[in-house]
């Protein structure tokens, strides 16, 4: 008996036993370690998918404002380059009264190209622009905001066009605020039959049809450098459907 009891209480005191239960317990402290490491990985890539995600709809809905309202502004200025090649039709063929009337106020109409931007600017200041992962679609929207940087130059030479030349000119021949080609006062307003003379004569004059053939230029040089714009926001458009799973 005694013998017995000796035994087993060497086998208590194994020191290969508590080196196992040791390692054990060190083992399953390095699972439970690399689980927990493994789960905030996840939860962090989920948040990551998650504002991505929020990005590209925030991105696709300003990508289908600034599409409408690039197609407004080519719309009205394709417009207006058919009435003001009206204007330099009339030493060839009758062009009627109505059409000149339209055409005179369209030489005087500005539209600037005014896109929304607030997702691209909240992505580059909050440091957000590389979780968006596709390579393809940031490399169009820099084709895209280059594009962009252009534009301004382009309107900025329409603008000056008329305040530096077509408005002194109507002045020096005291006609601007009759014509009105901004705004219709009632308290100077003429009678139709009588802008219809004055434009007449103002299409008499070759420096004025000169005039209306540089704002035709200008006009073809904004179109010019905005339609690259509307490529690069289609192609926006559809690789933003592509990762969002619209296509």
């Amino acid at each position: 008996m005694a013998n017995r009891y000796s035994l087993s209480g060497d086998r208590r005191r194994n020191p290969f036993g508590t080196i196992a239960r040791g390692t054990l317990e060190l083992f399953i402290i390095i699972i439970g370690i690399y689980i927990a490491f493994q789960l905030e990985n996840n939860r962090e890539a989920k948040n990551k998918a998650a504002l991505e995600k929020n990005y590209l709809e925030q991105l696709l809905e300003e990508v289908e404002i600034n599409q409408e309202e690039l197609k407004a502004d080519q719309d009205e200025r394709n417009e207006q380059l058919v009435f003001l090649k009206k204007i330099l039709e009339t030493p060839l063929r009758q062009v009627d009264a109505d059409t000149l009337r339209k055409a005179v106020d369209a030489l005087f109409t500005v539209r600037l190209y005014s896109p929304t931007d607030a997702v691209y600017q909240d992505l580059v200041s909050s440091g957000n622009l590389g979780i968006i992962k596709s390579d393809e679609f940031k490399r169009v929207l820099m084709y895209y905001r280059r594009a962009l940087s252009r534009v301004p130059s382009t309107e900025d030479r329409d603008v000056k066009l008329i305040s530096d030349q077509l408005e002194p000119y109507l002045m020096e021949k005291q006609l601007l605020s009759f014509l009105e080609p901004h705004r219709d006062l009632n308290e100077i307003s003429i009678s139709l039959d009588q802008k219809d003379r004055m434009i007449r004569q103002l299409l008499r004059d070759r420096k004025f049809i000169d005039l209306v053939y540089l704002r035709i230029h200008t006009i073809q040089d904004v179109i010019f450098f905005e339609n690259p714009m509307q490529w690069h926001l289609r192609n926006m458009k559809k690789l933003l459907e592509e990762e969002l799973g619209l296509s």
